[in-house]
C-alpha cells in the first residue's frame, strides 16, 4: 500500500496551523519545528514499543 503524500504535514501547513493559534513563524522556522516534532514522535514511539513509557 502506497503512502498518500497529501496527508503529510508540510512546513506550509505548520505555518497555517500556528498562525491560526496566534503564533507567527516563517517557513524556515516551520521546517525546524516540524523536524523537531518528528524526532520527538519517533523517540516516543520507540520508548512505547520497548515498554519504557
Amino acid at each position: 500500500m502506497e503512502k498518500e503524500k497529501t496527508s503529510d504535514l508540510t512546513p506550509e501547513r505548520v505555518v497555517q496551523i500556528l498562525k491560526k493559534k496566534g503564533t507567527k513563524v516563517d517557513l524556515e522556522e516551520a521546517k525546524a519545528i516540524l523536524e523537531f516534532v518528528k524526532k520527538i514522535a519517533h523517540i516516543a514511539v520507540n520508548q512505547y514499543l520497548r515498554g519504557k513509557l
